[in-house]
């Protein structure tokens, strides 16, 4: 009855760490939490295939022409992760502080996805992770204020270029007080080598030169756990069956100059 369109977006869905708060400061901590998530798993069962897994890097695959592939991003290793917290100090979990996971309320895959990634936190690491559902509004009050540990985001490109997604971690949003609200970098998260990377790839024009760079600071970002990354969205949409010429693409962005219909075919009576 419909014809059925969909397609990867250039869109991240996140889970933040306070990176100055006393829970995450410490980078085994935090990738021991990244290494805790079955995010194959989750795209299957708990997303029913409507998103798929953030196996790279924060820049998500079809975003312009940045190679995503070229990040090696985070998989499902609970012996690994296990390590990393027992070399943060808490073997088996032991002693580790209870975690409380904000979210915003409203949306019940974003509670969906938070019940399962915290069960299979709590499963692997034996960490103890609480759910705290905040209207939107008071939720991002608190993420840019630093007034919480561990949070849900997500970020959609305004652009088809990788330093769209990048640009969130980039130390020169990071306020000197801890008081001051941030809008970008919410994590506060501070590398110099991603900041030098990041920086020399904006002044670099040649396209293939720029994304080698960017691919470095992703692996960077990456590799010091900067973020959580859960899974990238995929947009689907139904056309009536005599739509023609709608294609889509990975920003929607509507192009209705060309886009026609066709007479409906009638039914015999």
């Amino acid at each position: 009855q419909f014809q059925v369109q969909y397609m990867p977006s250039m869109s991240l869905q996140y889970y933040g760490f306070l990176h100055i708060g006393k829970i995450f400061h410490d980078k085994n901590v935090r990738l021991a939490f990244c290494y805790a998530v079955d995010r194959e798993k989750l795209c299957k069962f708990t997303l029913k295939n409507t998103g798929f897994p953030a196996k790279y890097g924060v820049v998500p695959p079809g975003t312009g022409t940045y190679p995503s592939d070229n990040v090696k991003g985070f998989t499902y290793d609970p012996e690994k992760a296990r390590k990393y917290l027992a070399d943060a100090g808490f073997p088996n979990g032991k002693g580790f502080p209870k975690v409380t996971l904000q979210l915003n309320s409203g949306g019940s895959r974003n509670t969906q996805v938070a019940e399962a990634i915290t069960k299979m936190i709590e499963e692997t690491l034996n960490v103890e992770v609480d759910m705290l559902m905040v209207p939107w509004a008071q939720h991002t009050e608190a993420v840019e204020a630093a007034k919480v540990d561990f949070f849900r985001m997500g970020w959609i490109a305004d652009y088809p270029d990788a330093e769209n997604f990048l640009n969130l971690f980039h130390s020169k949003y990071v306020p000197d007080d801890p008081k001051q609200k941030t809008y970008i970098n919410s994590f506060r998260f501070k590398d110099a080598k991603f900041d030098a990377l990041f920086d020399k790839a904006v002044s670099t024009t040649d396209e293939t030169e720029r994304n080698k760079l960017y691919n470095q600071a992703d692996q960077e970002v990456i590799d010091n756990a900067a973020v959580l990354p859960t899974y990238y969205d995929i947009d689907f949409r139904l056309l009536q069956p005599n739509v023609r010429n709608c294609p889509q693409n990975a920003m929607e962005y509507r192009e209705f100059s060309e886009v026609y219909l066709v007479p409906k075919e009638k039914k015999n009576e």
